[in-house]
């Protein structure tokens, strides 16, 4: 179709409605977002990333539309109209539009070339070239209606498919946008990755326009005894680092930071600590020592998969601060007592808990009494079950129904048997 027909038709969608309000894609649809400083053009189908593609630009002083628009032609063959040449260059060599054309504009399009060396380069007079094996594959892959949109970003922070995080500070080609190191930090601190990146390398980036993007970390999914978090693992400068505080949310636990000796204390165990921006890392060597439990990378899923020591209770979290002292597993014995009903007293003056008037075999930690799991079922009337894969200490009660009233002193602790507590309360220490 002419493209002098569509000039018409843009200037009546002028009268109708503004050109950036064109299209709102819907989920199914395609979108392309093409940043002209970067001379990159990216297919995604929803928020997925399917490809990037290079591309070139206007020149300066024939300057690509920023805006968001939709696809509203695809033409295969196109016939060119030079603009004010009254003449048309048909299908084939001579043509500049190559052999595909997606119109989002009247006049202004995506389309192939018959100048490859021009593709990463400001020299169009306003449409965006392509490769001509790169347009024709995205030709089959966008519909009409897909939206368009067009920016102007000289810093480029993207996390890719694979988890690798990277960043990009591109050349200001139509001399728009300053670039200042509180501006890229504030990037990265919005994509979750401030403190992975020093000053002095992203002072060299903006002095040094790239070309490319860098990579500076690799990002691994995090799943928690089966349950995917929103934080994630690093790797970074040879280190394999875990968010800390993650892995203390999801057992109901906590985890003490010391910034000036840059330590992590949970109970009685301490490990080397880094603060990366907001984010408290571990090195994945030390996770036994604080948590214990076991690590599996997955390959394919890109993720880091923990499975950590926790106790439950008729299938509720009752507490994550399980530790192995001397070889064996103990748990905190007062939000045990809690859960199963059990008349305790507990007297740290004198580090003795009291179980229906008799001390019991405790391990004290950070103040707090503990018992080994093996004298769980020989104290209280209750099944202890630990099953070494999933790392999950079942608790069952009662084994047999029993009256403690006839025999207990009345001045005891008495806790009414089914109460389950809140579960911050299950893990206090």
């Amino acid at each position: 179709m002419s493209k002098w027909v569509w000039l018409v038709v843009f200037w009546v969608s002028m009268i109708i409605q503004p050109i950036g309000v064109q299209a709102v894609a819907q989920p199914d649809v395609s979108r392309i977002i093409v940043n002209l400083p970067s001379r990159t053009l990216e297919l995604y189908k929803g928020d997925t990333l399917i490809k990037e593609y290079p591309v070139a630009i206007g020149k300066p002083s024939t300057p690509t539309p920023t805006g968001t628009y939709s696809v509203i032609e695809k033409e295969v063959n196109p016939t060119w109209y030079p603009p004010g040449k009254g003449y048309n260059i048909p299908p084939g060599p001579d043509n500049p539009l190559g052999a595909r054309w997606l119109g989002f504009v009247p006049l202004y399009g995506i389309h192939g070339t018959n100048a490859p060396w021009s593709i990463g380069l400001a020299v169009s007079n306003g449409c965006i070239r392509m490769q001509e094996e790169d347009v024709e594959e995205l030709f089959e892959l966008v519909e009409d209606g897909a939206t368009v949109t067009v920016e102007y970003e000289r810093i480029k922070v993207r996390v890719g498919n694979n988890g690798q995080a990277t960043i990009g500070i591109y050349p200001d080609v139509y001399g728009r946008q300053a670039v200042t190191l509180k501006q890229v930090r504030q990037r990265l601190r919005d994509a979750g990755l401030d403190g992975l990146v020093d000053d002095t390398f992203l002072k060299g980036l903006i002095q040094n326009s790239s070309a490319q993007q860098i990579a500076f970390a690799q990002l691994h999914n995090l799943k928690i005894n089966g349950m995917l978090r929103p934080e994630r693992a690093v790797s970074w400068q040879g280190e394999k680092l875990v968010p800390v505080m993650a892995l203390a949310d999801s057992l109901h636990t906590s985890v003490t930071w010391n910034e000036r000796q840059q330590t992590l204390t949970r109970q009685f165990q301490s490990v080397p600590g880094l603060k990366l921006g907001n984010t408290v890392y571990t090195d994945i060597k030390y996770l036994p020592a604080l948590f214990g439990g076991r690590e599996k990378w997955n390959d394919k899923q890109n993720c880091l998969e923990l499975t950590l020591p926790i106790a439950k209770f008729g299938g509720q979290l009752l507490s994550g601060d399980i530790q192995c002292v001397n070889n064996a597993l103990v748990v905190p014995a007062l939000p045990l007592a809690a859960v199963l009903g059990e008349r305790v007293t507990w007297q740290p003056q004198i580090g003795t808990l009291y179980v229906h008037g008799k001390p019991a075999p405790i391990i004290i930690m950070a103040g707090q009494p503990f018992l080994a799991i093996e004298d769980i079922g020989k104290i209280y009337n209750t099944a202890a079950v630990w099953d070494e894969k999933e790392q999950t200490l079942a608790l069952t009660y009662p084994l047999h129904v029993v009256d403690y009233s006839t025999y207990l002193d009345p001045d005891e602790c008495f806790l009414i048997s089914g109460y389950l507590p809140d579960p911050a309360l299950a893990a206090t220490k």
